[in-house]
Formats: structure tokens, sequence, C-alpha cells
């Protein structure tokens, strides 16, 4: 009977026919009946429903059962604290609900890697419409979208709906209905469901105040919610007391609704019910700037005051700058809190780590292989003398010293002196994955966070059969060589970086494409950009190397506009123009891509911010005919020239071929260093003319070769066509990349210690994140893979026993088709 309640719930249902139903036993039996047969066909329908579609309804209809309840748990839970390329984000996830608060760049990758569940997540708020707030939407839309939800609401400042709009080339929705809700439109003053009640605050900038702030928001949004409370446990006696029979009744005032008994008498569900738990508030607040400073002032009372006498702000979540939250006149705003409320700062400076643990592991042990070609991310080397990297076991929990709330005290200097008046504040600085209970009401849980444990990966590889023994034949082989191949000076160029070598949605250890090509000392040039791309820079080099390496980059090139290669392209502009803005670099950045690109740039110059003053657009296609090799490009660069050509991918799909002149300008002739990058495309005779002679080539290898037909439905090339591809054009070398994210960490090549089948990939190169070669380590690259096999064994084990099933699976459907 429970079981009918809940479906005719789902039906929307009103509470007054619901009663008559349950009290009806007659008219129950024949809504049972008319369910039953209703079921049956349902049953009938959902078995000829596509997949994905299967999905989205059984998401749909558990929605539906669930929204008229108040959860038992609600949990806020840090995804991106900031910190070296991480977005600020914030999660809230229930019984039956899951909102985000701001989706940076790299959102889905953080959710990936620490199995956060975003299927179910349908109402997504944002503090900011500019980039570091939404940089992470377009690829979430399509991931959720694939994950079979079907609506999703977006909240914030103005323009979120000409968002999606401007990006509807590249982001496809089919099955997925956005809907935007500006909150600063009169009308628009809150939101409510079964979990909380939402109230938008909005901050409006000050123009008139001058400051060197690089914020370019106009207009941003707090959001102050308030919980609904829990109803109190059903208490029996009560129940007794009042002459309420068992069965359905119980459970309708159990959920807070008054019913009727068979006497006429009517017992309020408050009245057998123990009290409600107190209500409470939190608050998520973004301050980017000083010039907002004046709006927070005049708004202060809608954060201080509350709509019920006893209820309580418990929280603040800041994600304000470091900067802003130091500031006098912000933090004498906090003072007016409550003692007893909690300040949770997610965008602190001392924030130092940006929570990809997955990343750091795979390069701890590919580094045991070559340190060159796999350094220490320079992420971990700035944590190590922070002392935020733990060389020991991995703590499984928190002392009471590591749970305390640190202390920030206000000091308000005049000339050397303090002033009398200062008070402390409490404050906490959140890290990746800290969570914080709210129902139950535990509060603060750092178990969870995410910490780097060098000893832990490096003792797992060495614990692996074979391994240690492949690793020592390794070194053998290098010092058998003229020249270590792991100790060349790391002078020669051009210099290759692999920043993202996966396809399609970001993984926890291959990120979209990316690859940085260093031609000069000071000379930088990316082909693609996806999304995170600017992130994984700063983590690799570390900060302060990241800006010299963002200073000096001369050109972008953008293959084609599929999402996962050039959604990171707002970041590095973003970036320039802030340098630009500075006077520490007078250029623009040449960017070459598609000229259908441009709606999407024009939009966020107008609308968002104006980039244009960063970059230059030249059209892929002018490069067709002639190369581009101006005398200013070639002193620039060091690129004697560059051309395209068509591809088969998608529309605008192009391949690039770059001819570098010496880089050390060597008094020796010296060979030009001729580089073809691919893009995505399948076998195509015309990058074979292109890339003819090519030193390096860089190939995409997205499917394995049994999945040729697969691979030809998405217009993408097999290991073996991509090996091929370099054959035919007579490269010296071949790096495959933007591998399917199935393969996660080695795509399924036959390499094992036997000689033959090492030889036959002696100019064959797997690329990884993080990787760095240049020419001379791709001569001696071969020498890692029977090493490497052993390293990531269990994966590939795994890829051989689903290439086994999909055989068999294959040969039976021969063999019906034979019978």
């Amino acid at each position: 009977m429970l079981l009918t309640t809940l479906r005719n719930a789902a039906r929307n249902i009103t509470k007054e026919s619901l009663r008559d139903l349950l009290v009806d036993s007659s008219q129950t039996r024949k809504q049972s009946a008319w369910l039953k047969s209703e079921l049956a066909g349902m049953a009938d329908r959902e078995a000829a429903t596509p997949p994905r579609q299967r999905k989205g309804n059984r998401q749909e209809k558990a929605k539906k059962q669930a929204t008229s309840y108040v959860p038992g748990n609600i949990i806020l839970q840090v995804l991106g604290a900031g910190g070296n390329g991480a977005p600020v984000s914030l999660f809230l996830f229930t019984d039956h609900s899951r909102y985000l608060f701001n989706c940076g760049e790299g959102i889905q990758r953080l959710a990936h890697e620490h199995k956060i569940k975003l299927a179910r997540m349908e109402n997504i708020f944002f503090t900011r419409n500019t980039w570091p707030a939404i940089g992470g939407l377009p690829g979430l839309t399509l991931t959720i979208q694939d994950a079979g939800v079907r609506n999703l609401a977006l909240y914030g400042p103005p323009y979120l709906d000409s968002v999606f709009h401007s990006m509807k080339r590249f982001v496809v929705l089919q099955n997925l209905q956005l809907t935007t809700t500006d909150c600063t439109q009169p009308g628009q003053h809150h939101f409510e469901d079964a979990v909380m009640y939402m109230k938008f605050i909005p901050l409006k900038r000050d123009e008139h105040i001058t400051t060197e702030s690089k914020c370019n928001d106009q207009v941003v949004i707090a959001y102050k919610c308030k919980l609904k409370p829990k109803p109190g446990a059903l208490n029996l006696e009560k129940c007794v007391d009042h002459n309420v029979p068992p069965g359905p009744l119980l459970g309708l005032l159990k959920n807070g609704i008054d019913v009727t008994l068979d006497n006429g008498k009517i017992v309020k569900s408050k009245d057998v019910c123990d009290p409600c738990e107190k209500p409470f508030n939190f608050i998520i607040l973004d301050v980017p700037s000083e010039e907002f400073l004046p709006a927070l002032q005049q708004e202060e009372q809608q954060f201080l005051s509350s709509d019920n006498i006893d209820c309580e702000t418990t929280i603040v979540m800041h994600f304000t700058p470091p900067e802003i939250f130091e500031n006098n006149c912000y933090q004498s705003f906090l003072q007016k809190f409550p003692k007893q409320t909690q300040h949770l700062h997610l965008n602190s400076s001392q924030n130092t780590f940006s929570g990809y643990q997955a990343a750091h592991r795979v390069q701890y042990q590919l580094n045991q292989l070559n340190p060159r070609v796999f350094p220490l991310l320079g992420e971990a080397t700035a944590l190590n003398t922070t002392g935020d990297i733990i060389n020991g076991l991995k703590k499984s929990k928190l002392s009471a010293e590591d749970l305390s709330l640190n202390r920030y005290e206000i000091e308000l200097e005049n000339g050397n002196e303090k002033d009398n008046a200062n008070v402390n504040v409490n404050f906490v600085n959140l890290k990746p994955m800290t969570s914080y209970h709210l129902r139950p009401k535990k509060g603060l849980n750092r178990t969870s966070e995410t910490i780097l444990n060098p000893n832990e990966y490096i003792q797992e590889a060495q614990l692996l059969p074979e391994f240690p023994q492949l690793l020592d034949k390794l070194r053998s082989d290098y010092s058998t060589l003229s020249v270590n191949a792991s100790c060349v000076g790391s002078q020669q160029l051009p210099k290759i970086t692999f920043l993202g070598t996966g396809s399609c949605v970001p993984n926890k250890t291959r990120n979209v494409s990316c690859i940085l090509l260093q031609t000069l000392p000071k000379a930088f040039v990316l082909l693609d950009c996806g999304e995170g791309s600017l992130g994984q820079i700063q983590r690799f080099f570390g900060l302060r190397q990241a800006d010299e390496i963002v200073e000096n980059l001369k050109a972008i090139y953008i293959s084609h506009l599929h999402a996962d290669h050039h959604i990171g392209l707002i970041n590095f502009l973003s970036k320039r123009l802030d340098f630009l803005q500075s006077k520490k670099i007078s250029k623009k950045i040449l960017l070459f891509a598609p000229k259908q690109i441009e709606p999407w740039l024009n939009f966020y110059n107008e609308h968002i911010t104006n980039l244009s003053e960063a970059y230059e657009l030249v059209g892929n296609a002018s490069l067709l005919d002639k190369s581009f090799n101006s005398e200013d490009f070639q002193v620039n660069t060091g690129i004697a020239s560059m051309r395209t050509c068509l591809v088969r991918h998608c529309q605008h799909a192009f391949g690039v071929s770059l001819v570098l002149k010496d880089p050390l300008n060597h008094s020796v002739a010296k060979e030009p260093v001729k580089v073809t990058y691919s893009g995505d495309t399948m076998p195509c005779q015309d990058l074979i003319d292109l890339g003819l002679n090519s030193t390096i080539l860089i190939h995409e290898a997205t499917m394995e070769d049994d999945l040729l037909e697969e691979a030809k439905m998405k217009k993408h090339s097999t290991l073996s066509q991509a090996i091929e591809q370099g054959q035919s054009m007579n490269a010296q070398h071949i790096i495959l990349t933007h591998f399917s994210q199935r393969y996660a960490k080695l795509p399924r090549l036959q390499v094992n210690s036997d000689s033959e089948a090492i030889d036959s990939l002696t100019n064959v190169s797997i690329a990884f994140d993080n990787m760095q070669v240049s020419v001379e380590d791709l001569q001696h690259f071969h020498l890692m893979y029977p090493a490497m096999r052993a390293l990531f064994a269990e994966h590939a084990e795994e890829l051989e026993q689903r290439a086994l099933k999909r055989e068999l699976k294959l040969e039976r459907k021969r063999k019906l088709i034979d019978s």
C-alpha cells in the first residue's frame, strides 16, 4: 500500500484525492488493478525504448517518486578549491537531488576521479557569468546528456541563455532541455523545492571605484539557502491516543499530511509527530573585486536577517578570492554574523593542491622509467616544499587538532600600531573533497580530502609482478647507449609537451586534446586547447613558469570546432589580456582556427569580456593554398612555414604541418624539423601529402584495431591506421595520441619482451598526459614498452578481456547469420 502511495504521489495526485483513495478501500482495489495493467504496458514500452532514453526514463521516475519528501541526508562537498588551475566549485547532494554552485573548467574531471555522480544533477547556480565560473559547463552538459539527464536548470547573472545559443555549433544538445533564469530580473528572486528555499541576492559592480582589479563581472549573485526542516519522527503512542488505525494513514501523518478518521475526527500531523529540527541557513558568497564591496554593504541586512526567529545561519561558503577576503571592509562585514557562524573559504591562498590525485600517481610511476620524459609535476614539487605532501602512509583519520578551526586575526594597522578594536573571526580553509554534513548535523569532515603520497605510488609499482626486473633491464639498456637517453641535456628543441591525450571527455588520467610545442627558448605554440589546458600547464610547470609560457605563447592552432579541442581557449586569451593590460607584453597572439569560431568569440567579446585585443584570428582555410611564413612570424616563433589541409572528420577540420628552423642557430647546417599534427581524422591522403617526410607525426589513434567499424562511424583512426599513415608519409617518428577514454592508461598494443615485437615499433611512441619529449627522446622511446606494459598489466588484461568478449559476440552473430 505504501508503494501505491508513492506511485500516486509520483503522478502528482493531490493530497486530498490521495487521502480519499486510501480511506476508500474499494477505490483502492480498483486503483490497484488499473496500476497493474498500467505497469504491464509500461514494461512493454520500456523494452522498445532505446537504452539512453530508457535510462532517462528511470531517472525521471525515481526523481518524481522522491521529490515530495524532505531528505534525511544533506552534504556539501568541495569539488574544486581553486588551487593550481582547479575550479572553485561546490556540490550539494541529498538523498534524491544534486545541485552545483559554479562550474569552472575541469569540474567533470574532478567529479569523475572522486566518483561524484552528476547524473541526477538538474540545477546549477552561478555566482558569475565569466569564464572561471562557467568554463566547464559546455563539456558538462554533453556528459550529463549522455548520462540520461533530460532537464537542466541554470540560475545566475544575465546572458546564460545567450551563452548556449552562441555555442550551438559545437555543443549539440538533442535530449537535454535547458532552462535559464536571470536572477537579476524582477520576479526572479528565489528558488524552492522539497530540499530548500533559496533567495537570490544580486550584487552590482560600482564602476566609479577605480582599482587595479582585472575583474570583468558586472553583477554577481549570492545565494542564501534555508533548508526545509525534516519532520519529526512519528510517535506511535500519540497515534494510539488519537485512535489512528494501523495502515496507510500513518504514512500520511509521518509525511506531514493531516488526515480525517472514519468518525470524522481530524488528526493533525504535528499532534502525533515529534518536533521538527531547528531550521538553519547557509550562504554562498562571491565578491570578486573591491568594486562589489559597496553593494555588499548595502545588502548586508539580507545576509544577516532571518525570516524565522528560530532560524540560524550555520555556515557561509566564501568563493571570494584571497585579496578581497582579507580586505578590512569585507572582514568587518563578517564580524556582524553571530559568533557561532562558521566561515568556510574555498578560494584561499593556502590551497596549493588542485585535487587531481590520479595524474600524480601515474606520473610518479612513469617517472621511474625515464625522469626526463616523465618529470614530476611542478605542483608536486611546490607541495613538497610547503609540507603539504605526505611521504608516509596515508592518514585515514585526522586528529582533533587537524579538525579544529583556524583563526584569522583582523589587523587594522595605523602606521605600525594595531587598532584596539581587533576581533577574531572563525574560518576554515577548505581543500578538495572536504565535506560538511548539514543533515545529520555532523559538521566538517576532512577525512576524504585529497593528499599526495609519493611513497605509496612508487611502492605500488615496485610490488607489481615483473616490473622491477623489467625496470632494471630498461636502465641497463639505457646505460649501453652511446648517450644516456634519460640524461640528455634539457636544451634540445623543439620540445613537445603533451597536456591532453584523451578524446571526447576528460578522464582522471587523460585530459582532452592539448599539445605545447616549444620552438625557441622563449617561443611556444599550442596545438589545440581542450578544457582545462591552462590548468595542465600550471600543474606541470608550476605557477611562475606557467605565466612565463603564456607570456611567450606566440600562436594557438585549433584543428576543428569540437568542444574537446577548443573550450580551453578563453582561459588563455583572458590570461593574455591580463598581460597586455599590465604592459608585460605588447603583441597579440596569433589564433589559427576555422573562421566559424568567430560568432562564439564575438558573442563573448560583446556580452561577457572583450578579449579582442588579445588575439588576431587567421582562418585555417587561408593556409590551404599557401604557407603562412611572414618574416615577423618566423623571427618570433622559429617556424619557417606553416600549411594546413582538410582532413576526414567533420566540416572544417584541418591537419597542419610546421617546418621549424634550427632553434639554436648551430654553425653547422642542420636539417629542418618538420612536425605534422593530424587533429581528428580518418586515414587521409591529403594529410599524407602534407606531412611527407615529416620528422615527427602526431596522429590521433582513438580506437583499437578490432573497433574499425566504430572508428569509421565516428570518423576516427585506429592504432594501426595511424601507424600506416606515418609509414606512408615516411615520417621518422610517429606519436599516437587522442585515445578513447576506455584506454585510460595504455592503449591495446601487442607489445611484450619479444625483441621482434619491439623492433616493429621502434619509431612509434605512445603519448601520455604530462609527457615531454624531443627528437632524441623519441629514438629510444620503444625501450620503455615492456616495463610500461608490466606497470599497467591489470589495465592491459582488462582490455584483453573486453576484446575477447567482443570477438565471442561477433562469432555468435556470424553463426546466427550462417544458420
